[in-house]
C-alpha cells in the first residue's frame, strides 16, 4: 500500500484524502467535490496526458485559492480487465504516484512545487496542486518563439535560472535523504507569479545516505535532456540532473529546444554539441536569442551560456555542483 511508502506519516490514506498542506487545505471536506463524477466531469480541463487529465478549479472554504487536480487512472476507461502493456503503463502510473508522495508530499521550498494532498478513488487518484497560472516555462518559451512575445525578457531569464538552481540545490544538498528529479526539462518548470518551480515528481528518486548513485532498470526522462552517462549504464546521480540543467540554462539564452528542427539542420544534430562549437567559434554570440540582442546583457549571457557547457561536460565528475552552478548564477548582477 502507498501507506507504507510515506512511511506511515498520514493515518487517513485510505478512509479520505491524506492532506499535505493543512495550512492550506484545512480539512478533508474541502476536497470532497472530488468524490463526485458530475462535478469532476463538470471540471475545467487544463491538460491532457496518458494518465489522465489536468483539471482547474477553485478550492472550496479559501477565497482566491485556485487548484491543479492530476487525475491518474487505475484501470481502463470502460471498466475493462487490462491488457499486458495497458497494465505494465497502470503499474507505471502508480509508480510514479509513489513517487509524488514519497518525495514532493514532505519537501518545502519556494522554487519546488508542493503538493497539496493526494485523493483515491476506486477508478483513479487525484493528486492536487497550487494552479500555476502562468503556465511552464516551455509554454513561455514557445509562445515568445512562434508569437514574438518577447514576455521572457533576459532578467526574467536569469532569475528563472536562479531559481531552478536553488530548488535542485535544496533537493541535492540540503534534502535529507537526497533527490534525484531525473526528468528536468521546461516542460515541468512552472511559472509562478515570476518565481520558478521545479514540478513533476513522478520519476524523483530518494537517494539513501551513503550511496554515490542509484541504478534504474531502464531509462528515464526526456529526450534531449538525459545525460550520456545514464543512458549507457542505467546508472543516475545527482550529476545527471545537472547536465539537464544545463540543457535547460543553453535553452534560456539559445531560445530553442533540444528537439527544435533547427537542430536536425545542423552538423552536430544535437543542442550540446552544436553550442559547444558555437562557443569555440570567432562569434560566440551567435549563440545568443537574436530577440535578446541588443539589451546590453550579452557578456551575462555568453557566462551563463559557459556554465551551461560545464554543466554538461561528457564526463561527469567535470560538471559543478547545484550549489556552485547556483553561486555562480547568483553572482552575476545586472
Amino acid at each position: 500500500m502507498l501507506t507504507n511508502c510515506i512511511r506511515g506519516r498520514y493515518k487517513n490514506y485510505g478512509v479520505g484524502p491524506a492532506i499535505f498542506s493543512p495550512t492550506i487545505i484545512k480539512n478533508a471536506e474541502d476536497l470532497a467535490f472530488l468524490e463526485k463524477d458530475d462535478v469532476v466531469a463538470s471540471l475545467e480541463v487544463v491538460g491532457r496526458g496518458g494518465c489522465g487529465e489536468v483539471y482547474r478549479a477553485p478550492l472550496p472554504n479559501n477565497t482566491g485559492m485556485i487548484i491543479a487536480i492530476k487525475k491518474i487512472m487505475k484501470r481502463s476507461a470502460d471498466g475493462a480487465e487490462p491488457g499486458e502493456d495497458e497494465s505494465r503503463l497502470l503499474d507505471k502510473w502508480m509508480r510514479q504516484i509513489r513517487s509524488e508522495i514519497v518525495t514532493v508530499g514532505r519537501i518545502r521550498h519556494r522554487n519546488l512545487l508542493p503538493l497539496l494532498a493526494h485523493v483515491t478513488r476506486p477508478d483513479c487518484h487525484f493528486l492536487v496542486y497550487e494552479f500555476m497560472k502562468n503556465g511552464s516555462l516551455h509554454d513561455a518559451m514557445k509562445r515568445s518563439s512562434s508569437e514574438g512575445v518577447v514576455e521572457l525578457d533576459w532578467l526574467l531569464r536569469h532569475k528563472i535560472a536562479v531559481g531552478v538552481a536553488a530548488g535542485l540545490e535544496y533537493l541535492h544538498v540540503h534534502h535529507k535523504p537526497h533527490i534525484i528529479h531525473r526528468d528536468l526539462k521546461p516542460a515541468n518548470i512552472l511559472d509562478d507569479h515570476m518565481e520558478a518551480r521545479i514540478a513533476d515528481f513522478g520519476l524523483a528518486k530518494e537517494v539513501p545516505d551513503g550511496n554515490t548513485h542509484m541504478t534504474g532498470s531502464n531509462v528515464a526522462g526526456t529526450c534531449g535532456y538525459i545525460a550520456p552517462e545514464y543512458h549507457q549504464t542505467l546508472k543516475f546521480t545527482t550529476k545527471c540532473d545537472m547536465y539537464s540543467f544545463g540543457v535547460i540554462l543553453a535553452a534560456l539564452v539559445i531560445g530553442k529546444f533540444p528537439s527544435d528542427d533547427f537542430f536536425q539542420d545542423t552538423d552536430e544534430m544535437n543542442l550540446v554539441k552544436w553550442l559547444r562549437n558555437v562557443m569555440n567559434s570567432e562569434d560566440p554570440a551567435a549563440a545568443i536569442d537574436p530577440k535578446l540582442k541588443g539589451n546590453g546583457y550579452e557578456e551575462q549571457m555568453l557566462l551563463v551560456l559557459k556554465i551551461a557547457c560545464f554543466c554538461t561536460m561528457d564526463d561527469p565528475r567535470e560538471r559543478p555542483s547545484s550549489k556552485e552552478v547556483r553561486v555562480m548564477l547568483s553572482q552575476i548582477v545586472h
